[in-house]
């Protein structure tokens, strides 16, 4: 199955199979961070309180704790990493582990609605141009899409449990995504993240991750 018919089966299936409760709480997920992100842009991070979030977004200060638990979380949580979970669990095995993958982060990406990217522009200007958050940034953001894609190789691979393999390839997918767009977010300080430029590098790290490691040796050069 090609990985753009892919998204949209699978997108299919998450909208039908999302109750009432998931949806309300994605709802409150995304105003909390979206009144966070525009309350920072205004005030910077430092001049930003929970408080003001809370109210920003309509809901007391004990709400903000039950789906963020500290003022770092609210900006550096990505929302859209439950949803690429939900691609991967619901995935047939059509195609490659990586190609799967691949799909899963192109399609959730892709579906975003225009306000929805300009909050993740804005949320990764304020990421990169925060230095109170550079030194948890890297830790926060690979924990949720490191254990999702282990889940997920160990059920494509059918793994006992123990086996070192998932843990290892699915380092190996984060890592290859994380890495090749990684520089487009440094720059995002300055320079507004654009989505094709971002799906592109997407598409090179783990096109690059399909070759194989090299090996180093030097290729004798023909005469």
């Amino acid at each position: 199955m090609p990985i753009g018919i892919l998204g949209i089966v699978v997108s299919m299936v998450m909208a039908a199979g999302e109750g009432l409760r998931e949806r309300k709480k994605r709802k409150t997920q995304k105003a909390l961070q979206a009144a966070a992100i525009r309350l920072m842009s205004a005030n910077g991070f430092a001049g930003t309180t929970i408080e003001e979030i809370a109210d920003a977004a309509e809901v007391s200060p004990r709400t903000f704790f039950r789906y963020f638990p500290t003022k770092e979380a609210v900006l550096l949580t990505d929302l859209q990493d439950e949803t690429v979970a939900a691609y991967l669990a619901q995935a047939s095995d059509d195609l490659s582990i990586i190609d799967t993958y691949e799909a899963a982060l192109t399609a959730v990406f892709k579906d975003l609605t225009p306000e929805e990217w300009a909050v993740e522009q804005a949320r990764a200007q304020l990421v990169a141009s925060t230095p109170e958050l550079r030194t948890t940034v890297a830790l926060m953001t690979a924990m949720r899409p490191l254990d999702d894609a282990r889940e997920f190789i160990a059920r494509r691979l059918n793994t006992p449990p123990g086996d070192p393999r998932p843990r290892v390839y699915a380092a190996m997918l984060v890592a290859a995504a994380g890495a090749a767009v990684a520089p487009l977010f440094t720059l995002a300080a300055e320079t507004p993240l654009d989505r094709t430029t971002f799906l592109d590098a997407l598409t090179v790290g783990l096109e690059l991750l399909k070759q194989g490691f090299p090996t180093g040796f030097a290729i004798p050069h023909s005469r």
